[in-house]
């Protein structure tokens, strides 16, 4: 069992299977955050960005099984 990716920046996080095209499986870890992601938008905080994303990385050098990651803001947050 993985432990559960937890950050102060995170709203929510999630390990989902993903089928590639060969029919492999692999997990990756899903972010979703609050955070303006585009650096082109106001608001855009490098340092925070760059924190969520390492601690990230340093999740899936601890957990083997997991092999990707994402970041990305609540649906809700999206323009329709």
């Amino acid at each position: 069992m993985t432990k559960t990716f937890k950050h102060p920046l995170a709203r929510h996080s999630k390990v989902a299977r993903a089928h590639r095209r060969d029919g492999t499986q692999v997990d990756a870890l899903m972010i979703v955050t609050t955070l303006e992601l585009d650096p082109a938008v106001k608001g855009y905080k490098a340092d925070k960005v760059e924190r969520l994303h390492e601690a990230a990385r340093a999740y899936l050098a601890e957990t083997p099984e997991i092999t990707s990651y994402a970041v990305m803001n609540r649906p809700k947050d999206w323009d329709a």
